[in-house]
């Protein structure tokens, strides 16, 4: 249920989006609401004062697959892309996704609003930043494409200074030979230990050609020059090839963003436990 104030207008176009966004200071766009309804635990649902919502928009309910890449409308539900099934999804966004609540919140929730949830990355943040994924950023006269790492920060300030929404998200149809993902804090709920791991490894004969380490909760990275340190390695690492990497990894990683040594610990000991897949 929503407060008596709240005024709720439902697009039928990305125009009309625009139009609302370029009318209505302050508006918030929603579709399956599942985040407004996480954030709030007592009996009564109440919404913003101004809403639109894109949920009946077609193009933005679509699912486009091309040679390359594979572009979700960000108002398609998470069972939505399950039902695609896993051998035409990546690996480790089909293990991430199929975590993610239960069949009722999947068939509301979106991968828009998995994504865009405000202070604390969810689950679906991890695969899609380590897939290089890359957002449809619309304002209310135009669109662009921005990568996921550059659209969202860990310091809250997001995107430029007018209003603006996801409208697609672009992930590449990349084959990757290792794809590893862990959830970590209580199943089902979202806590301040909350944290999703993503791993992903390409290999040619016995080198390493590619690899991906992900991490979003309270904050999130990528550090692609710690990645750069293990692409072009000979398999199988050897035991002292991992400890040296272990012991490089507190060089790359910014120590100011944990709350907790156990945070902490949890990211190295997944780390650990991924390199140790290469030996």
């Amino acid at each position: 249920m929503h407060n008596k104030n709240t005024t709720v207008y439902y697009a039928n176009s990305i125009a009309e989006v625009g139009m609302r966004l370029k009318n209505i200071a302050g508006i918030t766009i929603a579709a399956g609401c599942t985040e407004i309804a996480r954030r709030q635990s007592g009996k009564r649902l109440y919404f913003p004062d101004q809403v639109v919502s894109i949920a009946r928009i077609p193009e933005l309910c679509t699912i486009n697959k091309t040679e390359r890449y594979l572009d979700f409308g960000s108002a398609v539900t998470l069972q939505n892309i399950l039902n695609l099934g896993r051998k035409n999804l990546p690996d480790i966004l089909y293990s991430a996704i199929s975590g993610i609540g239960h069949p009722g919140i999947r068939s509301l929730g979106t991968l828009g609003g998995n994504i865009s949830a405000k202070g604390h990355r969810l689950t679906s943040f991890s695969p899609l930043l380590a897939l290089d994924a890359k957002l449809e950023i619309r304002t209310a006269q135009d669109s662009m494409w921005i990568p996921i790492s550059r659209y969202f920060s860990n310091t809250g300030k997001e995107g430029g200074q007018s209003p603006q929404y996801i409208s697609k998200i672009r992930i590449p149809t990349d084959t990757w030979d290792i794809s590893w993902f862990r959830r970590i804090g209580k199943p089902g709920v979202i806590g301040d230990n909350s944290a999703s791991y993503s791993f992903l490894v390409k290999l040619q004969k016995n080198m390493l050609t590619d690899i991906r380490i992900a991490w979003a909760g309270r904050f999130f990275f990528r550090q692609k020059e710690y990645e750069n340190l293990m692409i072009g390695r000979t398999l199988p690492l050897t035991e002292r090839d991992i400890q040296i990497l272990l012991e490089k990894a507190d060089l790359f990683f910014d120590k100011n963003l944990f709350s907790a040594q156990y945070e902490q610990q949890c990211i190295l000991n997944l780390i650990e436990e991924s390199l140790r897949m290469l030996m």
